[in-house]
């Protein structure tokens, strides 16, 4: 039986207009790249099913995920998955599970996010894929970090970092630095948070890639606010919001207006913290993060023991706890025990449900 052969000006055609998708992607033209994407799609359709049709619906995947649309981006990855099955593309299938692990990520069910990353792994581990194995490392750091698995997720990290400079790949560098510095926050290491940020900033803004730039910017922001730089914070979030919004990018505007509320709690305007907080838990609820949606409520709570309305930061703690809890982020449950214990004084007020915190 002859195989049948590709047109070749479809293919060549439908690989021009997948550049031109990938490159407005890494700027950050989030509406140009679907177009593009769309455009490859269509001349893909003429063809019989390949790993350019696998790849392509998986970048489109990832395109909605960054803005925040995360239903459309598993529903992407997963025509991205049966595709890469039908033709035979291990590498697509390997891809389109570290996709959905992130979306089991997002959505807070780590359990699942961290067996499709190790499914992921074994087969870029296989394929001698280091650009792929470098993405799972970081990935399955950012669970453990979740988790409060502080030394676990810097492993990850640090080996992830190794491997994105072995193979001189800019956007995993970018990445995990990006990581590191927000480990080190977590620890409180400041100054180290803030040379990693510097570096993947750096990197960023050489790449012209402005969706881990504005990452980084919010994340630097919240360790500039950290160590009472107030105003290079608030210059810096504002930036980055700037960005979002000219992408339709709902949970980093989320993030930013998360800590452009922390500023102004800091200032005592706690009416102009509630109004972005409500906003961010409407933009995550939408977006489905569900470890955002946890953050949000743990700092509307935070915002309200500060401006001394004690009844509602208790809900609003212990919906965040409940929202960690499921997730499997045991710190951030204990931490959020502390905090009633101080709210209240007793330590069963904390509870919410039978489960036992580490």
């Amino acid at each position: 039986m002859t195989r049948e052969r590709r047109p070749a000006g479809t293919l060549g055609e439908a690989r021009r207009f997948i550049e031109r998708g990938r490159s407005a992607e890494r700027t950050g033209a989030a509406n140009k790249a679907l177009g593009w994407y769309d455009r490859a799609l269509a001349s893909l359709a003429k063809l019989p099913p390949g790993a350019e049709l696998a790849d392509v619906l998986r970048w489109k995947g990832t395109v909605h995920r960054e803005c925040g649309d995360t239903a459309e981006a598993d529903k992407l990855y997963a025509e991205s998955a049966d595709v890469a099955g039908t033709v035979g593309y291990e590498l697509g299938s390997a891809h389109a599970l570290n996709c959905r692990g992130v979306i089991a990520e997002r959505r807070g069910d780590l359990v699942a996010a961290e067996q499709l990353y190790r499914d992921a792994g074994d087969v870029a581990d296989r394929a001698g894929d280091l650009r792929l194995c470098a993405m799972v490392e970081r990935n399955l750091g950012i669970v453990a970090s979740v988790r409060g698995q502080h030394d676990v997720a810097m492993r990850c990290f640090e080996s992830s970092l190794a491997k994105a400079e072995a193979i001189d790949d800019g956007d995993g560098r970018c990445r995990s630095l990006n990581n590191i510095a927000m480990l080190h926050m977590q620890r409180r290491q400041f100054a180290d948070a803030e040379l990693a940020y510097a570096s993947a900033l750096a990197i960023a803004q050489d790449r012209g890639d402005l969706v881990v730039e504005c990452s980084c910017r919010i994340n630097r922001s919240e360790a500039l606010l950290a160590d009472g730089r107030v105003d290079e914070a608030e210059k810096g979030c504002v930036a980055a919001l700037a960005v979002a919004d000219r992408r339709g990018d709902r949970l980093r505007r989320a993030e930013a207006l998360k800590v452009l509320a922390a500023i102004a709690q800091v200032r005592a305007r706690f009416d102009v913290a509630e109004t972005m907080l409500l906003e961010a838990l409407e933009l995550t609820a939408a977006g489905e993060d569900a470890i955002l949606a946890a953050e949000v409520r743990r700092q509307m709570a935070e915002l309200y023991r500060d401006s001394r309305r004690g009844s509602e930061a208790a809900v609003y703690y212990r919906e965040a706890q409940d929202r960690f809890r499921r997730s499997g982020a045991t710190r951030a449950v204990s931490e959020i025990d502390d905090a009633l214990r101080s709210l209240f004084g007793n330590p069963r007020h904390s509870a919410t449900g039978d489960a036992e915190v580490g």
